[in-house]
C-alpha cells in the first residue's frame, strides 16, 4: 500500500511541477506578448510623429518626400520606424544639411506624444533622439 500512495505522490508531484513550468511560459508568453505590443505601439507613435513631423513642410511637399524614399530608397512609409538609418539617410539625400532641423522636429513631435522632455543635443540624428526616447520608455 506504502508502495502504491508513494507512486500517486510522486506523479502528483510531478504534475504540480509540471503545471508550474506551464504557468511560467505562459507567464513568459505573455510578457514577450506584451513587450511586442508594446514595440508595436512604439512604432506606430514614431510613424505618427515623422507623419506630423513632415507636415511642417505642406501636405505636398509631404507626400512627393514619401513617394521619394518609397521610389529612390525602397523605403515605405510604415517601414520607417523599423529602418530609422535609412530614413535618416534618405533625408540627408532630399535635404542635405538641413535634414537635421527636420529630424529635430520628428523627435520634438515623438517625445510630446511619449510625454517626454525633449533636450536638443547638437549632434544627434532622429536616430540618437528615437534610440533616447526608447531608453527612457523601457523599451528596445
Amino acid at each position: 500500500m506504502s508502495a502504491v500512495c508513494g507512486s500517486l505522490i510522486r506523479v502528483a508531484g510531478g504534475l504540480i511541477e509540471k503545471k508550474g513550468l506551464n504557468e511560467k511560459f505562459n507567464l513568459r508568453r505573455g510578457h514577450l506578448e506584451d513587450s511586442k505590443k508594446a514595440s508595436e505601439r512604439l512604432d506606430s507613435t514614431i510613424q505618427e510623429a515623422v507623419h506630423e513631423g513632415l507636415l511642417v513642410l505642406g501636405e505636398i511637399v509631404r507626400t512627393a518626400i514619401y513617394n521619394n524614399i518609397e521610389t529612390r530608397h525602397q523605403l515605405k512609409r510604415e517601414q520607417i520606424p523599423r529602418r530609422l538609418e535609412a530614413f535618416h539617410k534618405a533625408l540627408i539625400g532630399i535635404f542635405g544639411a538641413g535634414a537635421k532641423i527636420i529630424e529635430k522636429l520628428i523627435a520634438k513631435r515623438l517625445y510630446s506624444r511619449l510625454g517626454l522632455s525633449f533636450i536638443e543635443h547638437e549632434d544627434w540624428t532622429l536616430v540618437e533622439y528615437i534610440e533616447d526616447a526608447k531608453k527612457h520608455m523601457g523599451a528596445s
